[in-house]
C-alpha cells in the first residue's frame, strides 16, 4: 500500500497517508477539513557511489517538498547530463523521467 502526501486546503498542514489508490481523499488530522489536495511525493531513490547522487536526491526532495516541482525536475534534468553514467546515476535518471511523468513534461 503506498504512502501518499497530502496538505489541507484551510489549515496547510501537510501530512502522510497509507492507504489504497481508489481509497477517497483523507479529512485533515489538525482541522478534520474535508478539502484536501495529493501532493507530488517524492520517489524513493537508492544510490551506492561518491555521495553525488544522494546529495541530488536530497535536493530533489527538498524541492518538491516545498512545492516546487519544476525545480526540482530542472534539478533532476541537470544532474543525468553532468554525471553521464557515474554510479548512482541511473537511480536518478529514472526518478526524473517519473517526476516529468507527473508533471507531463
Amino acid at each position: 500500500m503506498p504512502a501518499y502526501d497530502y496538505q489541507c486546503n484551510n489549515c496547510e498542514h501537510v501530512f502522510e497517508v497509507w492507504q489504497s489508490i481508489d481509497d477517497p481523499d483523507p479529512d485533515c488530522p489538525l482541522c478534520t477539513c474535508p478539502q484536501v489536495t495529493r501532493l507530488i511525493s517524492a520517489v524513493a531513490i537508492h544510490t551506492k557511489g561518491d555521495g553525488t547522487a544522494a546529495r541530488v536526491e536530497h535536493e530533489i526532495k527538498k524541492r518538491l517538498g516545498q512545492g516546487r516541482a519544476t525545480d526540482a525536475l530542472r534539478l533532476a534534468d541537470k544532474a543525468a547530463k553532468l554525471a553521464g553514467n557515474r554510479k548512482g546515476m541511473g537511480k536518478i535518471k529514472a526518478a526524473r523521467d517519473k517526476l516529468r511523468g507527473h508533471l507531463g513534461k
